[in-house]
């Protein structure tokens, strides 16, 4: 008899629910011709007791930050004199599906003390350009990315343009940065942001050909020719397997960024440099795979490495180490898809944990920072 009386009523569900759809009754209306479902639905629902008791009640995240005056928010870096150095942290989670990963950090930038800058608006913010900062942001209507390159304690900020590649000019008294461009360009900027110098298309197609394209992500270095800066000179190159330099490479031209001059010659006593110029690096007692963690504010030296290295299939964790392998904290960071390695500043340590992104003094472990991530429905 219940199985009969739960098949009716299965039944009139279904029924009910399609004439709800069709708009033909209202909901009151409905109860009248299903009153099958109101006097089932009545014992079912005194017999339903709640055991509270048994769940673990809910405590909010805590937070550690201040907003800096006058606020960025969604928008791009305001230059500003006064930020002293600026910081990357990771402050929120996309989810996605059909990709490689499952979800993606979003970066904002904060000061040292804790006080935010901008919104977690990037999917990158690449710190290793010597005294630049590169803020890589999805633009909503190209799927070329906008960059914004910006002095590290940002004091000035300006947009990339129509960029191609980012080319270090590693000189220590004079460090400046090559952008090639899409129209075929190369301007120079310097530390403070100026640019120092441009060449054009019309400067180098005598060299490299009325139709050449600079190399990027999408087109790839084979198709394109490949800007890199050697031994004080801009070299302009194409991919050839039967290069004469033995390094895969036919240079075509030799840009001077100091006094502007392009020649299909390079410069005396110039040589490529085909070393990879890699270090192992340092072996310590108990830990394997140690990775330098560089300060971004000074040039402290940490690593990050793996304890128990016998135990790295699934989830891990890392210590932090200081530059001689001593441990200084356990468990820095442990398996995310949000951050790989921890991040080192203004002798803070800056990790992905506990649902939350903060900054911790290494020394005292005091909390300096602390944003809970946000996903895609906040």
């Amino acid at each position: 008899m219940k199985r009969v009386l739960a098949g009716m009523i299965t039944v009139l569900a279904i029924v009910a629910a399609g004439v709800l759809l069709s708009g033909c009754l209202s909901v009151s209306k409905a109860a009248e011709f299903f009153p099958v479902l109101q006097l089932a639905a009545r014992p079912v629902a005194d017999s339903i007791r709640a055991d509270w008791s048994a769940l673990t009640p809910y405590v909010a995240a805590k937070t550690s930050y201040t907003y800096f005056s006058p606020y960025s928010g969604k928008g791009e870096l305001l230059p500003n004199p006064n930020y002293g150095p600026l910081l990357p942290y990771i402050g929120a989670e996309v989810s996605l599906s059909g990709y490689v990963m499952d979800v993606l950090p979003l970066y904002g930038l904060v000061t040292a003390d804790g006080q935010i800058v901008t919104a977690p608006v990037y999917t990158e913010v690449l710190t290793n350009y010597g005294p630049f900062l590169l803020l890589y942001r999805a633009s909503e209507t190209d799927i070329h990315t906008r960059v914004t390159v910006a002095a590290p304690d940002g004091r000035w900020a300006l947009d990339a343009g129509d960029w191609r590649e980012f080319i270090p000019l590693e000189d220590t008294d004079n460090p400046r940065l090559a952008i090639s461009q899409g129209d075929g360009s190369v301007i120079i900027l310097d530390a403070d942001g100026n640019v120092t110098a441009e060449f054009t298309r019309d400067a180098l197609a005598p060299y490299l050909g009325d139709d050449y394209i600079w190399g990027d992500p999408i087109i790839g270095y084979i198709k394109g020719c490949a800007l890199s800066y050697e031994r004080g000179c801009l070299t302009a190159a194409f991919y050839d397997e039967d290069s004469p330099w033995g390094n895969y490479w036919r240079y075509e031209c030799f840009i001077n960024p100091d006094s502007g001059a392009v020649t299909d010659t390079p410069p005396a006593h110039w040589t490529p440099d085909n070393s990879w110029d890699y270090e192992n690096p340092p072996e310590f007692d108990g830990y394997c795979y140690p990775e330098e963690v560089r300060d971004l504010t000074n040039d402290a030296v940490y690593y990050a490495a793996y304890p128990d290295c016998a135990e790295l299939d699934g989830d891990w964790t890392l210590d932090l180490l200081d530059a001689d392998g001593r441990p200084l904290i356990e468990d820095c960071l442990t398996s995310s898809a949000l951050q790989w390695r921890p991040f080192a500043a203004d002798g803070m340590l800056g990790v992905v944990k506990d649902g939350a992104f903060s900054y911790t003094k290494i020394d005292t472990g005091d909390v300096v920072f602390r944003y809970p991530l946000r996903t895609n429905s906040d």
